[in-house]
């Protein structure tokens, strides 16, 4: 999607949950602008006094990073005020790095206010507006199906385990004893550890199939999924299968000849990555690819997902989609922390790094 060209506040209030994924609340909201347009958002949930200092300074310095004409302020508060303390510090900190703080604004029940606004023309705290839910600059959004959750916690749940998915995973991955198929795969010969890699890439392919006829994800079977979760212990397969998902991320000819050879004639095109002149197919089949990849993810035990859930949180920020790289990264370290390409990826997204796909990357906490 083009980086979105705004008309004026309402625009911005409007299109924020959309590009967020969910409605915020309790939350500082800076947006970065550049030619009147949309850039990089940051969200953080508004913190305690004694931690407002601690929690300005892991927005502003992407920010500051990011370099933009200006920043919008928008606090989400369900008591009055309560974003202020917060908002008061930021435009602060990004004053004192050179970067005009060019409006704030405050959503509080569904309506919302201007308190710097000295001209009269935004609504004040006393007399507040709703936030309005038709305005132009939503047309690309709806015309793709997206729409916004109610709160973070629904984004969660996109990968979260589903409890009538996992046992039947569970059993088969305990069956197979999942610890030790890295080191067996490293044991095999060269030609018997090709065709179990392109065993696991024919698995990876009906995941990725996004065709109009692909067959939905739902009928991958318990051992389709463990075969996944298996293919991922083998790093450099786990690594071509996020350079082929991510393209720029990682070059193909970077893999070996071999590996680069089997994923090329056993996965689909990447379709996904097809996004110009205007042609929306390209983003249609990165959203349907998006839920594929997360209905993976919730089929898979907790124990062992950090694989999996870090080829999604890859590929969610290659998509621009923030939101969904934290969640995805959240649920992978509190079971394995020491997972160091999730650690790597999250790094990543604290600093504000952008990925090469994604012009007007977000990095909402």
């Amino acid at each position: 999607m083009e980086p979105i060209r705004l008309a004026g506040p309402a625009d911005v209030l409007a299109v924020l949950p959309y590009q967020l994924g969910y409605h915020p609340s309790d939350s500082l909201v800076l947006c970065a602008l550049r030619g009147g347009r949309l850039g990089m958002i940051e969200r953080i949930d508004l913190p305690p006094p004694e931690h407002v200092e601690e929690a300005c300074s892991s927005v502003v310095a992407p920010m500051v990073r990011e370099d933009p004409e200006g920043v919008l302020l928008v606090g989400y508060e369900t008591a009055a005020g309560a974003s202020m303390l917060m908002s008061d510090a930021v435009r602060e900190a990004l004053g004192e790095c050179g970067i005009r703080v060019v409006d704030r604004m405050v959503v509080r029940d569904g309506s919302w206010s201007a308190p710097d606004c000295g001209s009269g023309c935004c609504p004040t705290a006393e007399d507040p507006q709703p936030v309005p839910t038709d305005v132009p600059a939503l047309a690309d959004f709806v015309a793709l199906e997206v729409a916004p959750l109610q709160g973070r916690g629904d984004l969660a749940a996109l990968v979260r385990a589903d409890g009538a998915l996992v046992p039947d995973v569970a059993a088969l991955l305990a069956a197979r004893d999942v610890d030790g198929c890295d080191a067996e795969l490293r044991g095999r010969g060269h030609r018997a550890a090709a065709v179990h890699r392109l065993r696991r890439l024919a698995t990876w392919a009906l995941v990725l199939d996004v065709g109009v006829d692909a067959r939905p994800v739902e009928y991958l079977t318990a051992e389709d999924v463990a075969d996944l979760v298996d293919s991922l212990l083998d790093v450099g397969l786990r690594d071509a299968v996020i350079a082929w998902l991510c393209p720029g991320t990682l070059p193909m000819e970077l893999l070996p000849d071999d590996l680069a050879d089997a994923v090329a004639v056993s996965l689909p095109a990447p379709v996904w990555a097809d996004r110009g002149d205007g042609d929306s197919r390209g983003v249609v089949a990165g959203r349907r690819l998006l839920a594929r990849l997360q209905w993976v993810a919730r089929a898979v035990p907790d124990d062992v997902a950090a694989p999996v859930l870090t080829v999604l949180a890859n590929y969610a920020w290659w998509l621009g989609d923030g939101a969904l790289t934290r969640v995805a990264l959240d649920r992978a370290l509190a079971h394995d922390p020491g997972y160091r390409l999730a650690r790597l990826l999250e790094r990543m997204v604290d600093l504000g790094l952008r990925s090469p796909s994604e012009p007007s990357a977000g990095v909402p906490a």
